[in-house]
């Protein structure tokens, strides 16, 4: 894994903000965002808008993992994966 971290600048509810993660998560965010066919700061916004407790990009890494654990288990239940994320409580 590549740990350098990368400032992306993203649109949150239409709010420019920045956040650092690293290269590795940037490119599984893009992979999901390709996949489920939406932009990255519509992620980001919908990952915002349920976030709960955790900080803007300890959430967004747990996204992604739950997101590709459960692709690996059952492709079919991917889809919106993101808005059940634990510090995510779902709502929008």
């Amino acid at each position: 894994m590549d740990a350098k971290l990368l400032t992306r600048n993203v649109v949150i509810d239409g709010k420019r903000t920045t956040i650092r993660l690293e290269s590795d998560i940037w490119d599984a965010v893009d992979d999901l965002c390709a996949r489920e066919r939406i932009s990255r700061h519509d992620l980001c916004s919908r990952v915002e808008a349920g976030r709960d407790g955790l900080n803007r990009a300890q959430t967004i890494r747990a996204v992604i993992v739950n997101y590709f654990r459960f692709a690996l288990r059952n492709e079919a239940d991917t889809a919106m994966v993101f808005e059940r994320a634990p510090g995510n409580n779902g709502s929008r």
